[in-house]
């Protein structure tokens, strides 16, 4: 009994290690995708010529930026997914930090007009609990390393 529970426990491992490359390898062309459309679209909003302005525009910028940081967390991911792959173990730092980005994408393209305060405060709650967790995982390596 306990060779066929070995033996599926081995089979449902095996299966695992499959399904995360192939997420590996899927999140991989996601992100070189999204940085192909950000060439794009910078070479489009920067030679546009029907615009007045020089460059880009502050809305475009933002944009831009979202973009960038969009390609951020995308990195994160696929390291997450990397090392999950390799070691079997997801790490809570580089999930807090992938998180930590896409809040910083929140709150840098956050319209202050649109939204209620309260909701504001609550994203600085969010802000300041990861930032916290951050830095007491960073800590905790830290002092197992000393």
């Amino acid at each position: 009994m306990t060779k066929r529970i070995d033996k599926a426990v081995s089979m449902i491992n095996t299966t695992k290690k499959w399904m995360s490359f192939i997420v590996l390898i899927l999140m991989t062309i996601i992100v070189a995708i999204a940085i192909v459309e950000l060439a794009i679209i910078l070479y489009m909003d920067l030679f546009d010529p029907t615009d007045d302005v020089l460059f880009l525009e502050i809305d475009e910028l933002f944009r831009i930026f979202g973009f960038f940081f969009i390609i951020l967390i995308g990195f994160e991911l696929v390291e997450t997914v990397e090392m999950y792959f390799k070691n079997n173990v997801i790490h809570a730092e580089v999930v807090l930090l992938v998180a930590v980005i896409a809040v910083s994408r929140k709150v840098i393209l956050l319209d202050l007009e649109k939204y209620d305060p309260l909701a504001i405060v609550g994203s600085g709650f969010i802000i300041i609990s990861l930032g916290g967790c951050y830095w007491l995982i960073k800590l905790s390596f830290r002092s197992e390393n000393v």
